[in-house]
């Protein structure tokens, strides 16, 4: 029963991590897609039309 417990304990432990991990990563991503939109409009606008 012990040794049941702490594997249980470890998957638990495992999935907590990854959700975790997981969370951090899609908040990242979000402020990367940002950044990118953001680096997108500047470049529009800071182009200088060819005469």
């Amino acid at each position: 029963m012990r040794s049941f417990l702490f594997t249980l304990a470890v998957v638990l432990l495992i999935g907590w991590g990854i959700g975790v991990f997981f969370y951090a990563l899609k908040g990242l991503f979000n402020i990367v897609i940002l950044l990118a939109a953001i680096a997108f409009i500047v470049a529009i606008f800071n182009k200088s039309p060819k005469t």
